[in-house]
């Protein structure tokens, strides 16, 4: 049955099954060469001891992802970045922070969304003082919404801020409180939709990037839902991430 149905999905969308096919080939053959020298990268530059594990659930650091996150934060050289789901990103995402007002006299402060107090606190442990003044923590239980007839989640209160880089990793579905006609994230076989970036769009700064950690269903919903026009790169393999750069919007 599976043969068959690859087969059909071959015939129907070359493309898509190509790439599928290219991400089999990297996860398999150049994963762990990747995974390597991102680590290295943060060997070599001196941050790797920052990425110290805390609770007992918590998940190993991924430096493929971590040093994605940091390039991005590096070239973008943003002053305001909001992010959903607090960990070692956050930790990622000061440290790049603090290099660019070093390096580029650009200052930019870290406001890291959680909806659960525990894993706040879990990273907080780990936050020097050095690293400290990059970053606000920001506890908002994430209740279960409806937004164009569609079940999301959205955070009770958000940072009154106007950010120009979101990171999209959060919220837990665990975490999401309530339902709506009968439904919930509490469901195993449910897939968590974030929609509080959408609130944030229509008064973002023009360079208003959002990058998204794995959750395609969520990227699909905001392809769908984001109102100005954006340049969407995809990538699936390496546990992969979606990213929405906004184009530029000339007044009338």
């Amino acid at each position: 049955m599976n043969l068959k149905k690859n087969i059909i999905n071959l015939v129907k969308y070359p493309l898509l099954s190509i790439k599928l096919f290219i991400k089999i080939l990297k996860d398999i053959f150049l994963k762990k060469v990747v995974e390597k020298n991102s680590k290295n990268f943060f060997e070599n530059n001196n941050m790797i001891k920052y990425f110290i594990s805390g609770a007992e659930k918590e998940v190993c650091p991924d430096y493929i992802d971590l040093k994605n996150l940091y390039g991005l934060i590096r070239e973008r050289k943003p002053k305001c970045v909001v992010e959903f789901g607090s960990g070692f990103s956050t930790i990622a995402i000061t440290l790049a922070l603090k290099e660019n007002k070093l390096k580029d006299n650009v200052s930019g402060r870290l406001f890291s969304v959680d909806g659960n107090e525990d894993w706040i606190k879990n990273t907080e442990k780990k936050i020097n003082s050095e690293l400290k003044k990059f970053v606000k923590f920001h506890y908002s239980k994430p209740i279960i919404a409806r937004y164009n007839g569609q079940i999301v989640s959205l955070h009770d209160n958000l940072p009154d801020v106007s950010p120009n880089f979101i990171y999209l990793d959060g919220p837990s579905p665990l975490d999401v409180v309530g339902e709506k006609h009968g439904l919930s994230f509490k469901s195993n076989s449910r897939r968590i939709v974030a929609a509080d970036p959408l609130l944030y769009e229509s008064t973002a700064p023009a360079d208003f990037f959002i990058l998204v950690d794995r959750r395609y269903t969520n990227s699909n919903f905001l392809e769908k839902n984001l109102i100005y026009d954006y340049k969407v790169v995809k990538k699936i393999h390496f546990g992969g991430f979606v990213t929405f750069e906004k184009k530029y919007q000339p007044y009338p």
